[in-house]
């Protein structure tokens, strides 16, 4: 009986340690599910908002391309341009740009008040170090910063995983971008998938002395022409009545007409195009493809080019032009015209671009075509810079151009626009 009894305690003594073995096993597994869980959870929360920076950085940065986008309007040719409306209309835009972009799966909010996330200026170089930095102006602003800020102080930070563990409100994520247009243009490359958007149409630059034609000189330059007509940009209609820019009234060549009488040309930019080819020039503008044999880009401040022209502008081509009616496209100018025997065909030398759009297309008797053209402001990707940035401001606010001659290279018409930071 003694012999059983002690078998019996120690039973129980070996049962009692085997469920605090197990109690302990199942402690430790629970402390080591707990701290895998929150590696997880923090790693997510670092995953979630490395994520939401990238969301937040890509929406300041087309937030900063549209504004930037908008500096450069039509406004820039008018005589009395309201400068404050213009850089209201940039912060809106680009706030609705940001608005449609995500972070964290809710819409990107911005400040748009004038001492908010949507700031204006210039670029300008430190004489001692170098160093180009945004100084705040509405002087001619040619660039805008962007700062997008989700934080607890705005009671819209970015929610994660351990909040509600933590007893955190959220996660503080901001970005920075800044976009600037530059108009010292010397030419134009095309970029995949974005073909330089010129129309292949050559303006008379300056009429000689008694020439009845229009030029670009007189008519848009000394402010001569004709005011009738307007552009809506924010609805991209052509309107009636004055805008407070000119235009200029064209005529192609006609059939058995003389072809000096003209001021406007259809230009072949690669000698070899076919109609079919030159009607999709019109429509899309210059790939690759279409600049000359070996040549990559095309450059206008190493030497002016000559083309070969098209026998008027006639056909479907009027048809096409009417389709860019109101859409800027960037325009040339040429200085010279000498006749190849064929009605309306010869050679231009191509001096100069611009940027217009076309207002008016009708077709005249004897297969010609005029057209209503008026200056316009673009920027574009495909733009070429010159190579020096000696134009850029100083700290002494040396004049743009004034000691090394780059003021001749400025467009007012044509900037490039890209992220600068």
């Amino acid at each position: 009986m003694m012999v059983r009894r002690q078998l019996t305690i120690q039973h129980r003594e070996t049962a009692r340690r085997a469920l605090k073995r197990r109690g302990s096993l199942a402690l430790a597994a629970m402390m080591s599910l707990l701290v895998i869980v929150g590696g997880v959870a923090v790693a997510l929360d670092r995953l979630w908002l490395d994520s939401a920076k990238t969301e937040l950085e890509a929406a300041v940065e087309a937030a900063a391309l549209r504004g930037g986008q908008l500096l450069a309007s039509d406004d820039l040719l008018r005589l009395e341009a309201d400068i404050e409306a213009r850089l209201e209309r940039a912060r809106q835009e680009a706030g609705m740009i940001a608005s449609e972009n995500q972070i964290a799966g809710k819409p990107v909010e911005l400040d748009l008040t004038p001492e908010g996330d949507i700031r204006f200026g210039r670029l300008v170089r430190r004489d001692r170090t170098g160093e180009e930095v945004f100084i705040e102006t509405t002087d001619q602003p040619t660039s805008v910063v962007v700062r997008g800020l989700h934080s607890r102080s705005r009671n819209n930070p970015v929610a994660m995983f351990l909040n509600s563990v933590s007893g955190n409100e959220g996660a503080d994520v901001s970005a920075l971008s800044e976009a600037s247009i530059d108009n010292r243009v010397v030419g134009f490359q095309p970029l995949a998938g974005a073909p330089v958007p010129a129309l292949p149409l050559a303006i008379l630059r300056q009429g000689e002395e008694g020439d009845s034609r229009e030029s670009w000189k007189s008519q848009i330059e000394d402010r001569r022409g004709a005011d009738e007509y307007g552009f809506d940009e924010r609805t991209g209609k052509v309107t009636d009545g004055p805008d407070g820019i000119p235009e200029i009234r064209l005529r192609s060549a006609i059939r058995r007409g003389n072809a000096k009488k003209a001021n406007v040309h259809l230009f072949d930019v690669n000698g070899a195009a076919t109609v079919e080819e030159l009607l999709l020039h019109v429509r899309n503008g210059w790939g690759e493809q279409d600049l000359p044999k070996h040549l990559t880009e095309l450059r206008l401040d190493q030497k002016s080019h000559v083309f070969e022209t098209a026998n008027g502008i006639s056909g479907a081509l009027p048809r096409v032009l009417k389709e860019q009616i109101g859409v800027c496209r960037i325009l040339f100018l040429y200085d010279n015209f000498q006749p190849t025997g064929r009605s309306g065909a010869g050679r231009i030398q191509v001096t100069q671009a611009v940027a217009g759009r076309v207002l008016s297309v009708k077709v005249v008797k004897d297969d010609g075509c005029e057209l209503i053209i008026q200056p316009g402001v673009m920027t574009t990707r495909t733009a070429l810079l010159a190579a020096n940035h000696s134009d850029v401001e100083s700290d002494q606010h040396t004049k743009r151009g004034e000691k090394d001659g780059t003021e001749k290279l400025t467009n007012r018409y044509i900037y490039k626009l890209q992220i600068t930071n």
